[in-house]
């Protein structure tokens, strides 16, 4: 069952570009780009799931990566 990145609608409840936001976090754009297009994550890296976390004010990890089913 994969783990999917929710950073897209994130970013579309805020109107964020993918530009912006890696302005504003320091995040590489690259990076910004392969969460955005929900592929599929193979690891979590840490830190970038605390700036981001701390960006969007999120308090779980669950608010910004979810594990979908296969029927999903």
């Amino acid at each position: 069952m994969p783990v999917i990145c929710k950073l897209k609608e994130l970013m579309d409840e805020r109107g964020l570009s993918q530009l912006k936001l890696a302005q504003d976090t320091g995040l590489s754009p690259t990076t910004i780009g392969s969460l955005y297009r929900h592929q599929i994550v193979r690891r979590i890296d840490c830190d970038t799931a605390e700036v981001l976390m701390d960006y969007f004010g999120l308090k779980t990890l669950s608010e910004l990566y979810e594990r979908r089913t296969e029927a999903e």
